[in-house]
């Protein structure tokens, strides 16, 4: 086997092999946009099982299966540069938080594995589906809208929607949610019910129902729990407050955990997803280790540059950090500030038609 120090050395920037190679048992890696986090994760997972590490014991969580697939793919080839066989990435776990859950249930109770997964589209068809039964419209009738008008059936359909997911990912309990208000709990409660009937289970419940079995310590997750013992959390700005749960009791059995992420990506909060998690983590565990990963390869320094100081004015939910850039030579960036809505609008559309002539000559230049 190549010596894996020799190998990170030869594939890893100097802040990449540092993150790599940290053994703290917390460890949060602030990477921006094209600073190679990916790869700094492949090759972490490359050098703990060239350091025995059992593969089955190693569980990274992505963002999208596509992430997932890319990921494995980088493994793979980061395992084949110090001597380790590619194949050995099908005896870890590496994918979406869901799936790992789905997984999961399975394993605890048989009968999950007959279950069908609903999807964010494919629930609201089953509230569709179901609207009588569910008594949705009974919801729809009592919530008029400021001009006294019912409102209308799909923006009942989705606020439905929301508050069940928002009941899943916060974890609230549907008898204190019926308290505060009936009608809401009534419909929640059927939609829960209506769901184990039909054998039909969504995303967030998913996640829920594992979270609620290692609380409890159930023995077969227990069990599947207990054996992780390096988890590592791509894209963690972009978790939500179930997710973070399950990350935390995984933790608490004994896992190490490597998060990595950058806050100035965080773009769904409207999805319950939490970027404080992201920015508290020093102050949730206090020994945890910190690397930045600021040098953007995929981007010229002007245009690095030019970006840092759009978001500069939010200093208070920032990490601090220096990003850099491809260096880029005749390359001019020149920060503006539109004294109205209006010049904004213009500004924007000034710097769409540029960026589209720059485009149309590219393209000609390279194919005539």
């Amino acid at each position: 086997m190549i010596d894996i120090s020799t190998v990170l050395n030869a594939e890893l920037t100097p802040p990449q092999r540092a993150a790599a190679l940290d053994p703290a048992n917390e460890i949060l890696a602030i990477a921006c946009a094209g600073s190679g986090k990916s790869r700094t994760l492949a090759f972490r997972i490359s050098r703990l099982l060239a350091e025995g590490v059992d593969p089955r014991s190693i569980v990274a969580f992505t963002f999208t299966e596509k992430a997932s697939e890319s990921i494995k793919l980088r493994v793979a080839r980061a395992l084949a540069a110090v001597g380790i066989d590619p194949t050995v990435v099908g005896a870890m776990y590496i994918g979406t938080i869901h799936a790992y859950c789905k997984d999961l249930l399975g394993a605890m109770d048989a009968t999950y594995r007959q279950y069908e997964v609903l999807d964010e589209n494919r629930f609201k068809l089953y509230l569709i589906s179901r609207y009588p039964q569910l008594e949705i419209h009974r919801l729809r009738d009592a919530r008029p809208t400021a001009s006294g008008q019912r409102p209308g059936y799909f923006r009942v359909i989705d606020e439905v929607a929301d508050a069940w997911s928002v009941a899943n990912e916060e974890m609230l309990d549907l008898a204190a949610i019926s308290r505060r208000d009936p009608l809401l709990g009534t419909v929640l409660a059927n939609i829960g019910h209506g769901l184990e009937r039909d054998r039909f289970i969504d995303f967030t419940l998913m996640v829920r129902r594992v979270v609620e079995a290692l609380l409890r310590h159930d023995p077969a997750i227990e069990r599947l729990g207990g054996q992780v013992t390096q988890l590592m959390v791509d894209e963690y700005q972009d978790i939500n407050s179930v997710q973070e749960h399950l990350i935390q009791e995984l933790h608490a059995r004994g896992a190490k955990l490597f998060v990595v992420g950058d806050d100035d990506q965080s773009i769904f909060g409207f999805r319950g997803c939490d970027v404080s998690y992201i920015l508290d983590f020093k102050r949730r565990y206090p020994n945890a280790s910190r690397h930045d990963l600021t040098h953007n390869f995929r981007r010229t320094e002007p245009i690095v540059s030019a970006a840092s100081l759009g978001r500069s004015g939010n200093h208070s939910t920032r990490k601090s950090r220096d990003p850099a850039g491809v260096s880029a030579v005749g390359f001019l960036v020149r920060r503006v500030a539109p004294s109205s809505e209006a010049a904004k609008a213009s500004a924007v559309l000034t710097i769409g038609s540029v960026l589209r002539k720059l485009w149309v000559r590219s393209w000609r230049e390279a194919f005539g």
